[in-house]
C-alpha cells in the first residue's frame, strides 16, 4: 500500500470521536509503515511509565524480521514455529483477497536504549502500544 492509499483511512481513523490518538505520532507510525515516503532514520524517545525509551522507527514487517532473527539466535525451532504461524496467517489474509493489515495499537522502534532512573539497557528491537506512550519527542536525549 502506497502513502496515498493509506491517507483517507488514516484521516477517518483520526477524526472519529472515540480515538485517543495523537495525530502527530500517528502520522509517524504510518510513515514508517509506508516506504514510498522515506520516513527512514527517525529517531523518538517515548516516555512510558516513568522510563524513557529512544529508537528508531521501522515498520511492522521490519521488526517482524528483526524478531524472527532474534528468535533464531536463541532457539532455530522457535524461529521455524513462529514463522509457520505468521505464513498461515499471511496465508489466511491472501485467501480473504487482501494482505495481512498492520495492527495500528503497536509502534515498532530498533537500535534502543531503555533509561529508567540511573539504568540504562540497550536492546536491539521494541515493540509497544501506543496507549502506553504518555509523551514522546523527535530525537534524542542528549548523553551527560
Amino acid at each position: 500500500m502506497s502513502w496515498k492509499d493509506a491517507v483517507q483511512p488514516a484521516l477517518r481513523m483520526l477524526l472519529q470521536p472515540e480515538t485517543r490518538l495523537d495525530p502527530h505520532l500517528e502520522i509517524l507510525r504510518l510513515g514508517a509503515e509506508h516506504e514510498d515516503i522515506e520516513a527512514r532514520d527517525i529517531v523518538v524517545t517515548l516516555a512510558l511509565g516513568g522510563a524513557l525509551v529512544t529508537g528508531t522507527l521501522v515498520s511492522t514487517d521490519t521488526w517482524g524480521r528483526l524478531h524472527l532473527r532474534q528468535l533464531g539466535d536463541h532457539d532455530d525451532t522457535l524461529r521455524r514455529v513462529a514463522r509457520h504461524a505468521v505464513g498461515h496467517l499471511d496465508e489466511a489474509a491472501e485467501n480473504g483477497r487482501r494482505p495481512r493489515e498492520v495492527d495500528p495499537r503497536f509502534l515498532h522502534l530498533q537500535d534502543v536504549t531503555h533509561r529508567s532512573g540511573r539504568a540504562t539497557h540497550t536492546l536491539p528491537t521494541w515493540r509497544g502500544p501506543i496507549s502506553a506512550i504518555s509523551g514522546w519527542t523527535l530525537g534524542e536525549p542528549e548523553k551527560n
